[in-house]
């Protein structure tokens, strides 16, 4: 690990550790070909569910009612799996581990794309009893793995940065994640990833 890696780690770490977790949060997801797009996605609200599996946490911009009736227009939505925690000392604790199984929807004039992808974070509470969860994603690779047919990616590949904060809700993190997946399925036309209602955890499943 770099000096300046390890810099930044350390910075991520203390910063963390010495605020309280705020719902919401800004990512950047920043191409890395010739054009270099920056999209910055901002969410004022998360929630998360401690899953057998992992903890999934959502965001989205996209008001609820609009995912499930499929009218959305314009938005994004982000479900974050949080496999496992770094530990100073015990763990790889620099931006090329892999902590986070990232899904990032991007919904632009009624067209859909969908970006998948692992990362790492520095991760605050969440733990069983928390009733809040914070991300500082440090490091990051998505690229784009379906789309409607005219959905433009500017993106590919491309890397997911940012802090968020989410609150304890196992019915809320649940219900959203299930209205994305169904809200995606049906544009696509195809089921791209769906969770079960028992709230397990299975990556682009095809039944729920």
């Amino acid at each position: 690990m770099t000096a300046r890696t390890a810099a930044t780690c350390v910075a991520a770490l203390l910063a963390l550790a010495g605020c309280s977790i705020k719902p919401g949060g800004m990512v950047e997801a920043v191409g890395s070909g010739d054009t270099a797009v920056r999209l910055p996605s901002e969410f004022t609200a998360g929630t998360f569910s401690v899953e057998p599996a992992a903890t999934t946490v959502v965001f989205s911009d996209i008001p609820y009612e609009d995912l499930a009736a499929g009218t959305a227009r314009n938005g994004r939505f982000l479900h974050v799996e949080v496999l496992w925690r770094p530990a100073p000392g015990r763990t790889p604790i620099e931006a090329s581990s892999t902590n986070l199984s990232i899904r990032f929807v991007v919904v632009s004039e009624g067209e859909v794309g969908v970006y998948v992808g692992g990362g790492f974070a520095w991760i605050k509470g969440g733990r069983p009893g928390d009733a809040a969860l914070g991300l500082n994603i440090i490091g990051s690779s998505i690229s784009l793995v379906d789309k409607t047919p005219g959905f433009v990616d500017l993106l590919s590949p491309a890397s997911l940065l940012g802090e968020l904060g989410a609150l304890r809700n196992a019915e809320n993190a649940r219900a959203t994640r299930r209205a994305a997946s169904q809200f995606v399925t049906n544009r696509l036309g195809r089921v791209r990833w769906v969770g079960a209602d028992d709230g397990t955890i299975a990556p682009l499943a095809l039944a729920r």
